[in-house]
Formats: C-alpha cells, structure tokens, sequence
C-alpha cells in the first residue's frame, strides 16, 4: 500500500533540479513521458517462478513508447545469441539505438526465453516432452524482445513496473512555473501567519510536506489559497 502510494504522488521539480548536466538530451515532452506512470492498462501478471506474480509490459507496448518519444528514430540489433538445448535457453544480447538531441544513446542488455520443446508418446501412450525443439525461431523472438525491454529499462521505461520501490513521478516544468510556484508558496505562508481558522496547523504541516517532497504545485496551492480566501 506504501509503495503504491508513493506511485500515486507527482513531484513537480524544473529541468535544472532534474539533472546535473547543463545540456539534458531529452527535451520536456520526452522527460515528462518517460517519468510518467504507465497506464494500468498495459500493466499484465504472470506466474514467477518460485511462486507468487511478476507484473510486466509488453514488447509492443515498450515499442510503441519508444516510437513516441524518439518519433520512429531508433532502432535495436541483436549482437550475438546463444542455443543452450541442455539447459533449456537461448540467450541472446540486444542493443538498443536511439537517436534526440543530435546524438545516439546505446543501451544493451542481454535477454532470455525458454525453449519449448515437442512432446512425444512412450509405449503407454502418455505424452512426453522430448529433445527436439518445436520452434526455435520463435523463441529467439522471445529472448530479443526480452532484451528490448531490458534495454529500454535502461532509459527508465516502465520503471514503476520492473522497480516500484525507486519509482516517483515527475512532472517537469519550466522555470516560469517554477517561479509562479514559489510566488504561492510565499503568499501563502505569509498569509498563514494571519490566519485563525482551527485547521491552521493542519494546513501548515500539509504544506511543509507538499514542499518537502516536492508535490507543492499551482493545483494545490489554489485550493490552499480557496480554503483561505486568497488571491493568487
């Protein structure tokens, strides 16, 4: 409940508290997309093993974000693979090309899918699985859109889903909003300090939560301000 809290909360920070690099390639648009969360919709379960669910995406959906963001500029290639019969995988490495700013991004990652093999009947007629492969080349798909979407976690892409405890949105703004911001925030501590409504503390410690966490934005300082009459 704690971590889908946290998913549910936006962070409103500005391009420059975002990154520690003067010139960031992805543009506000791309930012704004990639620390979205993903829609419930493309959210699926399967069994894991061992017990227990794995949720994920699928590789149609992690290339549909990819289209969206870098506009149909990338492309992914497959280094090198390997068919292991005895343990039952083929592995392959993938490496993701993407192209913004005027420069490429190269993630790679290797990915993995089990072999299924074609069954058979013993003596008695049971059904038995046996060494031959029934389909190698779809399951060499599988392992590389396994690697796509272990590379493109690499730009962040879907990580609510693969890494929900790291995961907060952000909602990018311009140094404009930034500032109209801040302005809200100083009217509305300085009228607080007038202020004689019983919820006075309430509001306080809601506000120097919203600001600590970085969620204080215009939405939520006009319904502060609603609530205390003021005008922004």
């Amino acid at each position: 409940m704690e971590n889908e809290k946290k998913q549910d909360e936006i962070a409103t920070i500005s391009r420059d508290e975002l990154s520690k690099v003067k010139d960031n390639l992805l543009n506000t648009n791309q930012l704004n997309f990639l620390f979205a969360k993903t829609p419930a919709m493309h959210i699926y379960e399967r069994p894991a093993k061992g017990g227990g669910k794995w949720k994920y995406v699928t590789g149609v959906r992690v290339k549909k974000v990819l289209n969206l963001m870098f506009g149909w500029n990338w492309d992914f290639l497959i280094e090198k693979f390997d068919v292991n019969i005895e343990a039952k995988q083929v592995i392959v490495l993938g490496k993701l090309v993407v192209r913004t700013g005027g420069q490429e991004i190269i993630k790679t990652q290797f990915g993995r899918a089990d072999i299924k093999f074609k069954s058979a009947k013993d003596e008695k007629g049971n059904r038995i699985s046996t060494q031959q492969p029934l389909d190698l080349g779809n399951d060499l798909k599988a392992a590389a859109t396994d690697a796509l979407k272990k590379c493109s976690s690499e730009f962040g892409i879907a990580s609510d889903v693969y890494a929900p405890n790291e995961f907060k949105a952000i909602h990018i703004i311009s140094d404009s909003e930034k500032s109209d911001i801040e302005k809200a925030q100083r009217k509305i501590i300085e009228a607080l300090d007038t202020y004689q409504g019983e919820d006075k503390a309430d509001i306080q410690e809601l506000c120097k939560s919203k600001v600590q966490s970085g969620e204080f934005d215009m939405e939520f300082a006009k319904n502060i301000a609603k609530q205390l009459t003021l005008e922004l």
